[in-house]
């Protein structure tokens, strides 16, 4: 038994450990390159913070090929500027803006060269290693022409240093849907299938059944809300009712998961009134609602019209293709 306990601990410190390496690995190519760095816009997320986003070259225009050194079109890549809020450390903000949270919390501290916090500058992070709905907002921004539509989400080619590379590590799951991506230009759309793009994003329009309702907390991120009525209880009110787990053991580590996710030290505390939220991946399906509408593939309108794919779309405009100099945004805006 000791020996298992201890074989427990050596693999949940190895797993750490490659997490760690893989982030830094990232942060180390980012600041080592030097790349050239291009701000694009400005947003406010979840109503109360600042932040930049723009891109990045870090291919220098060559990639290796073999022995020969090939001109191409830089991949590149995406970051998000932000200010830390005021008194907040290198914990609480990675805790609030990284994928991994806290455990790597000494990843700010590369960003910043050691530097403290200043909630007066920016601070210029790498787009893959920040929370989703920080990276929906960021290309909800970058791409205002991207939208909502009939079998997916709905992209414009807007810049001319986007390729298929960047757009399916960005928008997708498994970050190489581009098979349909062959005819690439400024100005084209793409409808990026639902079940091709990234949930963790908040691009795709969700709802939820009665009594549940979706909203965004504080730290902008959607979740399902539940208003606690007369004799309810977390255990079967909630975690019964909403998340449906069949076995004791699971349905008690959900309570447990949810008092930790909305600060309650025990479930006895609940009050007539009170919110409770809850992850939407732990909903059951017959509490959340599709909207029909959006998940209809796009049909030809004539019968001699060829839909081989909705994966893409031109877009014509008063009978012309649109150009980037149609949509391309104006330089940030001071904040």
């Amino acid at each position: 038994m000791p020996h298992r306990y201890l074989l427990i601990t050596i693999i949940g410190v190895m797993f750490f450990f490659k997490n760690s390496v893989t982030a830094e690995t990232k942060v180390e190519g980012f600041l080592q390159k030097k790349p050239e760095f291009l701000p694009l816009a400005s947003f406010l997320y979840a109503n109360r913070d600042p932040m930049r986003v723009g891109w990045y070259n870090i291919s220098n225009n060559h990639l290796e090929k073999g022995f020969k050194k090939v001109v191409k079109k830089p991949v590149g890549s995406f970051f998000v500027q932000l200010k830390p809020r005021k008194n907040e450390g290198e914990y609480q903000l990675a805790l609030r803006v990284l994928r991994e949270g806290s455990h790597q919390f000494l990843l700010i501290r590369k960003f910043t060269g050691g530097k403290t916090l200043n909630h007066k500058r920016y601070l210029t992070i790498p787009f893959e290693l920040l929370i989703g709905a920080i990276q929906g907002e960021a290309l909800r921004t970058l791409f205002p022409n991207d939208r909502v539509e009939l079998g997916g989400w709905r992209h414009q080619v807007t810049y001319d240093w986007e390729t298929p590379e960047l757009l399916a590590k960005s928008f997708t799951k498994s970050g190489t849907h581009r098979k349909h991506w062959k005819s690439f230009t400024q100005g084209m759309e793409i409808i990026i299938p639902w079940g091709n793009l990234r949930s963790d994003l908040e691009l795709e329009p969700l709802a939820v059944r009665n009594p549940l309702f979706i909203k965004k907390d504080e730290s902008g991120q959607r979740y399902a809300f539940y208003r606690i009525r007369f004799g309810d209880t977390l255990y079967s009110s909630v975690v019964v009712r909403f998340i449906g787990k069949k076995k004791h053991d699971a349905r008690s580590q959900n309570a447990s998961d949810l008092l930790v996710l909305n600060g309650l030290g025990d479930a006895r505390q609940l009050t007539p009134g009170q919110l409770i939220k809850i992850p939407l991946e732990w909903i059951m399906p017959e509490y959340l609602h599709q909207v029909p509408s959006i998940y209809r593939i796009p049909q030809a309108k004539d019968s001699n019209e060829k839909v081989n794919s909705p994966e893409y779309l031109p877009s014509i405009e008063n009978g012309q293709l649109k150009t980037v100099k149609d949509y391309r945004q104006q330089n940030i805006s001071k904040l």
